[in-house]
């Protein structure tokens, strides 16, 4: 009894760091639920078109953000900067980290566009039906075109993001999800004098939508009513290309890893059959959408932790770290009640084939499991990015997901003739045991006697 009341107490003090986390994290969740919900859109409304052609745009939306989010990864470091050097009183520094991440989002979208080409010439090694790999190439194609506008939408959004004006890229993006529900409606389906275009058309009206959101976002990021205060402060315009680099890209192999051993997942379910690839697809999709809320709250966490981390507090480096966790662990508790007491309900919203249905159910009641590990890796992931300890968690990432994860749902699927099911208790093995490594780190790293403050 005397623990508990200790434990309460302890969480009243950590009141004011969870609604700051909270405040933070909202905007930032909508926005990148937007995101995934363009995919998650196209998912649905192709797959009314039919179940071959949902899988279709399902592989290639997956093998194209298989490697754009490296990019996206690497400009998080845009938001860890920004964060700190707010935390220094600092926060004109902003702008010249902002001229930084424009360059570094050219040359990166060069590096990824020729990737893409690359995969999209050797789609076949996916080892997929010959509709879904000849659609899916083409989706690819499509959506390559798209690269640039990604990398600059999220160049903006970071420096906002680590200023805390995580609310702009929640309007940008809800102005983004509304048009490309439009012109999917009028582009898949032919309205308004539109042929029906179908996966072609959605690939169009998303790339379309990203464009729009990049413009949006930029000049948001330029013309804001803080941006223009710090443009008047006395700025160092000094580079930080090779720092955000430096900083970036172990987290955007982070994210690589992390999606690419998803991808793996799709493609080995597509190596059952297209209704078990469909199911898989219904369930990680509607995975994918809650962990959209917690990758808000990982990115608060970091802004947080990064705002102390500059300000060298380290008592609310480790307290705001410790907020994310508790946040992010009591959102997924919620969502995994509501994997399981509406799973037999949400593959409804994607299709009507029974076959599909009745596997995705019992997926979804794994996925409860899943959202609990899979949501604590994200948050011990984002508050270490705060004190920019980066390179830990791209090797913990490569062994869960690479070590683990894939070998493991091979294994249990194909060698123990688990079925499907199989594909996800190795992911929940490889999620628990990244959520374990990566919080264990931050406890030990942000010990008072550990936490050192390093120099760019």
């Amino acid at each position: 009894m005397h623990s508990l009341f200790t434990l309460i107490y302890k969480l009243k003090t950590y009141k004011s760091l969870i609604l700051q986390t909270i405040k933070l994290a909202y905007p930032i969740t909508i926005g990148q639920l937007g995101l995934v919900l363009m995919g998650a859109i196209d998912t649905i409304m192709l797959g009314r078109i039919g179940t071959d052609v949902m899988d279709a745009a399902a592989v290639g939306n997956a093998i194209f953000f298989l490697i754009m989010l490296i990019g996206i990864g690497l400009l998080y470091a845009v938001g860890t900067f920004a964060a700190i050097a707010d935390g220094e009183g600092k926060p004109q520094q902003c702008i010249p980290i902002f001229f930084s991440s424009l360059r570094v989002s050219i040359w990166v979208s060069v590096a990824i566009i020729l990737l893409n080409i690359l995969l999209y010439y050797n789609f076949s090694i996916f080892g997929q039906t010959p509709f879904v790999s000849a659609q899916g190439a083409k989706f690819l194609w499509i959506a390559n075109l798209g690269v640039p506008a990604i990398m600059f939408y999220n160049s903006g959004k970071q420096m906002l993001d680590g200023l805390g004006k995580t609310q702009i890229g929640m309007y940008v993006t809800f102005i983004g999800v509304s048009l490309n529900i439009f012109l999917n409606w009028i582009m898949i389906f032919g309205h308004w004098g539109c042929e029906p275009m179908g996966l072609v058309g959605a690939a169009w009206a998303t790339n379309i939508s990203r464009f729009v959101m990049a413009i949006l976002m930029l000049a948001f990021a330029w013309y804001h009513p803080l941006v223009e205060k710090l443009k008047k402060l006395k700025i160092q315009y000094e580079k930080y290309d090779w720092r955000i680099l430096k900083t970036g890209l172990p987290i955007g192999l982070t994210f690589f890893f992390e999606m690419g051993a998803f991808t793996a997942g799709l493609i080995m379910a597509g190596w059952k059959d297209e209704t078990h690839q469909g199911a898989h697809q219904i369930a990680i999709n509607l995975a994918s959408l809650t962990y959209m809320f917690i990758t808000g709250v990982a990115a608060a966490g970091n802004i947080m932790v990064g705002n102390y981390y500059g300000a060298k507090d380290k008592i609310n480096v480790r307290k705001a770290g410790f907020a994310a966790i508790i946040v992010g662990l009591g959102i997924e508790i919620i969502f995994a009640i509501f994997f399981i007491l509406l799973g037999s309900v949400l593959p409804l919203l994607y299709t009507d084939d029974v076959a599909v249905i009745e596997i995705a159910q019992k997926l979804l009641y794994l996925a409860a499991f899943f959202q609990l590990s899979d949501g604590l890796q994200a948050v011990g992931a984002g508050i270490l990015r705060g004190i920019k300890d980066t390179k830990t968690t791209g090797i913990i990432a490569f062994i869960a997901y690479w070590i683990i994860m894939v070998p493991g749902a091979y294994f249990l699927c194909f060698k123990l003739n688990w079925g499907i099911e199989g594909i996800w208790f190795a992911f929940i093995f490889g999620l628990t045991f990244a959520a374990i490594w990566l919080i264990n780190r931050f406890f030990n790293q942000s010990l008072y006697k550990n936490l050192t403050f390093k120099n760019d």
